[in-house]
């Protein structure tokens, strides 16, 4: 696809020029398909497409109608039935002319592609959904019912508390049956990844892997009262947290994913630049791969837990950012017990308990992430660190890294054997505590099925005063188990132009930028 040069983005607007938004992103986007990914860096990169049939009003946890006008809950809790809105066009482009607009057959496409692993495009793109699993939706899911043109209904095994809100996320981003079918009709199910067609605020324009991605407004969008404030949205991908930060100072670009604190730290001082902010509705984390045989036993994740000085990490890599994580579920969540408490820092014991384990001397691969997040900003650093801290124990640990999509897909083909990563969760607990379920994309292999039953059990109470101290057993459970060393919990904050106007940050650190005008 042709692009035009980056340079361009240094460029100032000139009088009368359509208006552009320019975005520093973190990364390129493994994928344009949304219904197979878990990374934030591909979720930030399809939100402009594509849209959901529920939304959030923006910065609250507000249900509103997205591609659902209203919807409506059997009294047995178990059917919700959508009433789609009309009208809503789909974007165009070379490769495809859509000849209708939105309706049923979409949703049902879009859940047909999320459910069903033996299709054309499972297999041609495998793996299946890491929210899917988390939520529990292949069991969940009774079926999807076209009861008109413009209206669905989904029935569910049991009632659920999370589904509504599962609803927004951007795994459940609907697509056109229409260019599914016309992909199937070619042999070419794969080419959805890369034929991004939503109905969406901006229209997917072009990509250069590891430069840039171009959308354009999307004259037709449904919301005629919200239309796009700038006509054309740049990301420029700036894997570099530093060159960020300078980029943003030298405005080159209006917004820039999150950078290092002390980045943020000189950024603060700039009065040409300013902050949204949001509480850290994130964990960050070092997963363990249960499917080695070491790693496999209890003891030595324990060992390996209590060798880590997480206070000396929290105050070096977070600084003021971040808080030492006691628990899978952030702080910032409802459903979060503030009783529990990490395992104190002891070397001695974690060495006896690894030479009780019989595994020493122990040699480890330890993954550190090549990106900055909220929830770790420094996975370099942080993993230098953990080594230090093992090496002291008898646990020799070798660092490796990839550029990110690489890293996350090999982590979840189990390639490590222990692996910093996170989560940007949000106020619906059952999406970060599904992380841990039997099955899903945690980069642990863990499987316990007392975990899925509270987990279970806690989506099934509609009341938040039953689910909470279902969700209490559930962490306990996970801290005891440990598939995971919650590290901390980052304090979400992203650096812009002062002259931004109408950029709202979600309470996920979710970014819509249709809103948004750089000046």
């Amino acid at each position: 696809m042709r692009c035009l040069p980056a340079l361009l983005l240094t460029l100032p607007l000139l009088a009368g020029a359509d208006t552009t938004l320019r975005f520093c992103s973190a990364g390129s986007p493994k994928t344009f398909d949304p219904t197979a990914t878990d990374s934030g860096i591909d979720h930030t990169a399809h939100l402009p497409i594509f849209g959901t049939l529920v939304e959030l009003r923006r910065g609250t946890d507000e249900f509103i109608p997205g591609l659902a006008m209203s919807w409506s809950l059997s009294p047995d809790g178990l059917a919700y039935t959508f009433e789609l809105r009309r009208g809503v066009s789909w974007h165009a482009s070379a490769d495809f002319k859509p000849t209708r607009p939105f309706n049923a057959d979409d949703v049902l496409f879009t859940f047909g592609r999320l459910l069903n692993r033996d299709s054309a495009f499972a297999k041609a793109l495998p793996g299946v959904s890491p929210y899917v699993v988390s939520f529990g939706w292949e069991k969940l899911i009774r079926r999807v019912e076209k009861l008109g043109e413009h209206q669905v209904r989904i029935t569910l095994a049991e009632r659920d508390a999370s589904f509504l809100h599962a609803l927004t996320q951007a795994f459940v981003l609907m697509q056109s049956a229409e260019l599914g079918a016309q992909l199937l009709k070619a042999g070419t199910p794969q080419r959805i990844a890369q034929m991004p067609v939503g109905t969406g605020p901006f229209q997917f324009k072009s990509f250069r892997a590891d430069s840039v991605i171009r959308y354009v407004k999307h004259p037709g969008w449904w919301r005629k009262d919200e239309t796009p404030r700038v006509d054309q949205l740049v990301y420029a991908i700036t894997p570099d947290a530093t060159v960020r930060a300078q980029r943003l100072k030298r405005n080159e670009c209006d917004i820039a994913d999150p950078v290092g604190p002390a980045e943020l730290a000189d950024l603060a001082k700039d009065p040409a630049i300013k902050l949204a902010t949001a509480p850290g509705m994130n964990v960050g984390i070092l997963a363990y791969n249960t499917r080695r045989p070491a790693l496999a036993k209890l003891e030595v994740r324990q060992a390996l837990d209590m060798a880590i000085d997480k206070a000396a990490l929290v105050r070096t890599i977070y600084g003021d950012a971040g808080t030492l994580a006691t628990s899978p579920i952030p702080a910032a969540n409802w459903a979060h017990d503030a009783t529990l408490k990490p395992a104190p820092h002891d070397p001695a014991k974690a060495r006896a308990l690894l030479q009780k384990a019989g595994v020493l001397p122990l040699n480890l691969t330890l993954w550190a992430m090549p990106v900055v997040r909220n929830y770790n900003p420094n996975g370099q650093r942080m993993a230098q660190m953990i080594q230090a801290d093992w090496a002291k124990v008898g646990v020799t640990a070798r660092i490796v890294t990839y550029e990110w999509g690489e890293y996350l897909r090999r982590i979840d083909a189990g390639d490590h054997d222990a692996a910093l990563s996170g989560w940007n969760g949000d106020p619906e607990p059952a999406g970060t505590a599904g992380q841990l379920a039997c099955g899903a994309a945690s980069g642990t292999f863990w499987c316990n099925p007392a975990y899925d039953k509270l987990l279970a059990e806690a989506r099934q109470a509609l009341d938040p005063a039953e689910r909470k101290p279902l969700y209490a057993k559930a962490q306990r459970l996970a801290m005891e188990q440990l598939p995971w060393t919650p590290i901390a919990y980052g304090r979400i904050a992203v650096p812009m132009r002062a002259t931004v106007k109408g950029f709202v940050l979600e309470l996920d650190g979710s970014r819509y930028f249709d809103g948004a005008l750089p000046r």
